[in-house]
């Protein structure tokens, strides 16, 4: 079974999405949800966080493309955090890097 959660932290000036476990074609539907919710609630400065993610597919990787452009369209801004090993291969090998701010310092994302 794919488990994914999501930690939500509200700063001041931007609210951090934590990902805990496995971001596949099962899970992404749970970070689209809480990216369109963050938005709804007047939330347009983004981090997720992905120093926990254990796995990340096509699937996964695909959704957090979306989540950018979605962010983009409505005037935010998103970036990935604690972004190392495989996720950060596949982000540069495939170019889709090119489409976020990258966070590779492995420090704890801070709102």
């Amino acid at each position: 079974m794919t488990a994914l959660s999501v930690t939500i932290t509200h700063g001041s000036t931007r609210t951090i999405l934590t990902l805990d476990g496995e971001l596949d074609m099962v899970s992404s539907a749970r970070l689209t949800d809480t990216i369109d919710a963050a938005l709804q609630g007047g939330r347009q400065h983004l981090v997720v966080d992905v120093a926990n993610l254990t796995f990340c597919d096509t699937s996964g990787i695909w959704a957090l493309l979306r989540a950018e452009r979605t962010v983009s369209a409505a005037g935010g801004t998103l970036e990935l955090a604690n972004v190392r090993g495989i996720l950060k291969r596949v982000l540069d090998l495939t170019g889709a890097a090119r489409a976020f701010r990258i966070n590779t310092a492995g420090q704890p994302a801070s709102p």
